[in-house]
């Protein structure tokens, strides 16, 4: 039987690749981006500002010797598209330079340094904090920001440094020991080896003379919180090597990392940031007054009203509010496990706790769970608080039942202590009971915490890419703004 034997087929014909050839291709910088691109919204709003601050240094200028520089508008409308598209590397930058579109068109296909960049983003201090106070300004203008109502937060933001760059003070003191002797072996080898490469030679002794100045800042450091400790836990107080300014803190997530609190005063209408903060203090109970400060810097007014969580109410922040003419809108934080503590302490039962003793406002004698009256007999001054003495009467605690559940090791009558509130703090309880003040608080968690979600959980800023509490605080600057900016977009103002 014949069989057919199959042709075989020829193979696919193809492109040919040649990626050897040079190709000269025309490039229109104006079409890489649409009209309405955020690149061309920010270099527009740019426009407006007043730069003379940021171009006070510059030595090179129009008629005179010298090489030209990156223009303050371009590198100011760099870093806050970069923040805006959640980019804060300023090595990242200069490679994005080469292929993103909007970066390409700021700079008109041209690259910038690595360098140049991150030596703007830290050095202008003043000059940014106006351009944040000027931007709120503009805000203003065009009626975008409310300042009846602030909401206030503050959230932690992990430094540069790890968690194992913490040391102890015998630890620290090894590291400046090891610094030295570094030090002083490359001066040495320097001075007998003449041939050897200057600048290998610069470059060794400036990392050196580097690690040495902040091993001796870290230690210094540490000595100064040792002094404000107590004797017991100095042994356990520890600071990062590599960035001393920053503190360990506890994050939500139960971990623990060098971090700075970051301070946050956002308005009701539009979701605006007016004033950011930077702190090393982890609590956040004394950063409530400097914050309205800042927002009087910035802003030029106060509100009528600020809303925080309970890590901000305390008596001597109610005070200072109500003294400066705002509202303090936060719940009362009842701190019952003192109390439990003292009741323990004193052997007193729980249903006997002063916070079960009641008010009778008819002959403003306290009544304790037993029905017995207790009468103020004076007066007395603790942790700097006025307070009134309540006691008992001897007969009826002698013929009292539970009067050991009641009085505890105590040998006389029950007395109980209540604190004399001032007229703004019985204004404070009183406008927290209110219905509508209680309506308001519910918006907290929305506004106040709307930038924190847009910086670390939209564009992943969960981290400072610069190191030190001043630069920190530029930084959480230029994010304020691209955020703003951001906000300024989604309204729809920037078409306007």
């Amino acid at each position: 039987m014949e069989t057919t034997r199959e042709v075989p087929k020829a193979s696919v014909k193809t492109i040919d690749l040649d990626r050897a050839q040079v190709r000269l291709a025309a490039l229109d910088v104006e079409a890489l981006i649409e009209a309405n691109h955020p690149a061309r919204l920010i270099w527009k709003l740019s426009e407006e500002f007043d730069l003379s601050q940021f171009e006070a240094r510059q030595k090179s200028r129009e008629g005179e010797a010298g090489r030209p520089c990156w223009s303050a508008q371009l590198l100011i409308s760099i870093w806050v598209y970069s923040y805006s598209m959640g980019v804060a590397s300023a090595r990242a930058i200069e490679r994005m330079m080469e292929y993103e579109p909007g970066l390409r068109w700021l700079s008109a296909d041209q690259v910038i340094n690595h360098h140049t960049l991150s030596d703007f983003r830290v050095g202008h201090q003043t000059a940014l904090e106006n351009l944040f106070a000027e931007l709120l300004g503009m805000l203003d203008a065009a009626e975008v920001i409310d300042m009846t109502t602030l909401l206030h937060d503050g959230t932690k933001v992990r430094a540069v440094a790890g968690k194992y760059s913490l040391h102890r003070r015998k630890k620290l003191e090894e590291r400046v020991k090891q610094a030295r002797q570094l030090v002083k072996k490359l001066d040495a080898a320097a001075a007998e080896n003449e041939e050897m490469d200057k600048k290998r030679q610069a470059a060794q002794s400036r990392v050196a003379h580097e690690a040495l100045s902040r091993a001796q800042s870290a230690l210094k450091k540490l000595k100064k919180k040792q002094a404000q400790t107590r004797a017991s836990e100095r042994d356990q107080v520890r600071v990062s090597e590599s960035e001393p300014d920053a503190v360990k803190m506890k994050h939500p997530d139960g971990s623990w990392a060098p971090s700075y609190n970051v301070q946050v005063s956002t308005e009701a209408k539009s979701r605006m940031i007016v004033a950011i903060g930077l702190t090393t203090d982890p609590n956040d109970q004394h950063q409530l007054m400097p914050a309205l400060e800042r927002v009087k810097k910035d802003c030029g007014v106060l509100p009528r009203q600020i809303i925080a969580d309970n890590g901000y109410v305390s008596r001597p922040n109610i005070e200072e509010t109500t003294k400066a003419g705002v509202e303090l809108i936060a719940p009362w934080k009842v701190d019952t496990s003192r109390e439990a503590g003292a009741c323990k302490v004193n052997g007193i039962a729980s249903e006997f706790a002063p916070s079960q003793f009641r008010m009778e406002k008819s002959s403003q004698c306290l009544i304790c769970p037993e029905g017995k009256k207790l009468v103020a007999i004076g007066e007395k001054v603790h942790y700097s608080v006025r307070r009134k003495i309540y006691q008992a009467k001897a007969a009826d605690c002698a013929g009292c039942e539970r009067r050991a559940e009641c009085c505890g090791s105590r040998s006389g009558p029950r007395r109980v202590h209540r604190v004399m509130e001032s007229e703004a703090m019985q204004q404070y309880l009183d406008r927290m009971q209110r219905p509508e003040v209680a309506q308001l608080y519910k918006r907290r968690c929305e506004i106040a915490e709307f930038p924190h979600l847009w910086t670390k959980g939209v564009k992943k800023l969960s981290r400072f890419k610069v190191r030190g509490l001043m630069k920190a605080a530029m930084e959480a600057t230029w994010i304020a703004i691209a955020y703003n900016v951001t906000q300024w977009m989604r309204l729809g103002l920037a078409a306007a």
